[in-house]
């Protein structure tokens, strides 16, 4: 099975519900971040087979200092890491291939929140659970591949697949938020 590309979102999310804590200040220093995630991101994150063998699954997040998680970093930022989950994913193919018949494989990117992505493996039930985790979005709803990152190296191979993620929001949580959001049937 190819491990596959997963992008997700929560375009359905009122924003007003969903409040973000927008950054004041410009992130002087650009470069250096940069060098500073180059020399991150040539690190590959190697399977850690003992660990899936006991746990079933294993998976590597990001880390976007000094750009929070739920913000957007930089285009050359975005494919740096791009570039880097999906060599991960490759390496990481061939080592799965190699021990078991049958695994789940695959890059989620997430949409806006980008620093949540990640390379997710997952064998026995919890490839079951990874399956069956996300909604499938219907073809004509579907977003399509971003453009910034359909030219890096290594995701032509693999395949692309929307999914849109849900967040259940129960009245308590409500209650926190502002008398606008209260009032709202969701």
């Amino acid at each position: 099975m190819p491990p596959f590309l997963v992008a997700l979102s929560m375009s359905g999310i009122a924003n007003r519900v969903m409040y973000r804590k927008k950054r004041r200040k410009k992130i002087r220093g650009f470069r250096r971040f940069l060098r500073a995630h180059q020399h991150r991101a040539a690190l590959a994150h190697t399977l850690d087979v003992p660990y899936l063998q006991q746990t079933h699954r294993e998976y590597v997040k990001l880390g976007l200092f000094p750009w929070s998680v739920d913000s957007k970093p930089p285009v050359p930022i975005r494919q740096l890491w791009v570039t880097r989950l999906v060599d991960d994913c490759h390496h990481w193919q061939a080592a799965l291939a190699a021990h078991y018949a049958a695994f789940y494989l695959a890059v989620w990117l997430y949409e806006p929140d980008f620093g949540r992505s990640q390379v997710v493996a997952g064998i026995a039930e919890k490839q079951a659970g990874y399956e069956q985790l996300f909604a499938e979005v219907a073809e004509t709803d579907a977003p399509p591949f971003p453009a910034e990152y359909q030219r890096l190296p290594g995701v032509a191979d693999l395949h692309w697949t929307a999914y849109a993620e849900t967040t259940t929001c129960w009245p308590e949580d409500l209650l926190e938020l502002d008398a606008w959001a209260s009032k709202k049937p969701h």
